[in-house]
């Protein structure tokens, strides 16, 4: 397709010509698209507990005494209390544990680490 007042072929038309050129593109957009969809998981941090940590957090909770029950629930963990008074919640807070929650004799919160063997040594 020429236009009227140029005889030279212009961009316009070479894009009018070759019609090849966004189909690839639109492949390749997808394919990217496809595949950080479906393909790619990035690495979870697995940031392990040690076992004096662990006894840091119990003591930080009043000792195994005080705990009644602990549960988790995705990463948020319910602490069953018997006295409320004998846990230090600003220790607790400068392990790093966010969203600290107090429910009458429960405390919830979210630890920054992987924190599941905790439960298995209370229970």
């Amino acid at each position: 397709m020429r236009l009227l007042f140029f005889e030279e072929p212009t961009y316009l038309d070479w894009l009018n010509d070759n019609y090849w050129w966004p189909v690839i593109l639109c492949v390749l957009i997808i394919g990217v698209a496809f595949y950080f969809i479906y393909f790619y998981k990035p690495k979870a941090k697995e940031l392990l507990v040690s076992d004096e940590e662990i006894d840091t957090i119990i003591q930080l909770f009043g000792g195994k005494d005080n705990i009644t029950d602990i549960s988790k629930e995705g990463s948020r963990f319910t602490f069953a209390l018997k006295k409320v008074e004998a846990c230090n919640l600003e220790g607790i807070k400068k392990l790093g544990a966010t969203g600290v929650f107090v429910s009458g004799s429960n405390v919830k919160l979210i630890f920054p680490f992987n924190a599941d063997r905790l439960i298995e040594v209370v229970k």
